[in-house]
């Protein structure tokens, strides 16, 4: 895998090593006033991830695995044995890839609002979902306008995260379809779980399935909070429940 340069910020001396990964669409500094917040009992690592922030985008489309591995070598190159892990969203499905293909180099992983899980739809949400990708389908094998249609439907159905992807169109295709619950299952790190109870994008119900999947797990839920809760007054809140987690892991 080409080792694409990483723009990264590290806050703070002392404590053991904390990698901060954030969300689809993000970049380090959306993390930042709540790595400065932690910087006294920790040493920071803000990443900016391939595609996102100053960091360049990969040289192909990338999934999680591949994201993974870039944080691995990053360990390897700083000379960080064992890490702890904050990461939002996205940043969620990189943290639990590496941490199980690579369980000797987390100490433990917070993970606020994480994706990586199927959504539960209804019966009627299923059926919907359904009808668009029929319709997407026909469209690639349309002998007229096939393009135009194509544009349409991305125009009318898709999410903003993907309209809004630019050059990593493929990458985000492969990352929101991937399915991570056989890989929660089997990470043996403790884990806190931190979720805004109003969270639409990664709703509650997730934080609830990612409590039951993890063999050592903590699940915190914050009222009024949304995906974003780590915003704003809310890096104080999460920086108090990260730093009361962390007091209690063996050094």
């Amino acid at each position: 895998m080409a080792q694409v340069e990483l723009n990264t910020l590290q806050l703070g001396n002392n404590g053991h090593p904390l990698i901060m990964l954030h969300g689809w669409g993000q970049n380090l500094q959306s993390l930042q006033p709540m790595g400065e917040l932690l910087a006294d009992r920790a040493n920071i690592h803000l990443i900016d991830l391939p595609g996102f922030g100053k960091s360049p985008p990969p040289p192909e489309d990338w999934d999680t695995a591949d994201y993974a591995d870039r944080i691995y070598q990053y360990l390897d190159a700083q000379g960080i044995a064992r890490a702890d892990l904050v990461a939002h969203s996205v940043g969620g499905r990189i943290s639990i890839r590496l941490a199980h293909k690579h369980p000797e180099r987390v100490r433990s992983m917070t993970l606020i609002n994480a994706a990586g899980l199927k959504r539960q739809r209804t019966f009627q949400q299923s059926l919907r979902s359904q009808w668009i990708s029929t319709m997407r389908n026909t469209f690639k094998l349309s002998p007229l306008y096939r393009d135009e249609l194509l544009t349409w439907h991305s125009q009318k159905y898709g999410s903003r995260d993907y309209l809004n992807a630019g050059a990593l169109k493929g990458t985000f295709i492969k990352v929101v379809n991937e399915d991570l619950t056989e890989l929660a299952q089997q990470i043996p790190a403790p884990v806190l779980l931190l979720w805004g109870e109003k969270d639409t994008e990664t709703p509650v119900e997730m934080g609830h399935r990612y409590h039951s999947l993890f063999p050592n797990s903590e699940l915190i839920t914050i009222p009024n909070r949304d995906h974003f809760m780590f915003q704003a007054e809310g890096s104080h809140l999460c920086s108090y429940y990260i730093e009361k987690f962390l007091a209690q892991l063996p050094s």
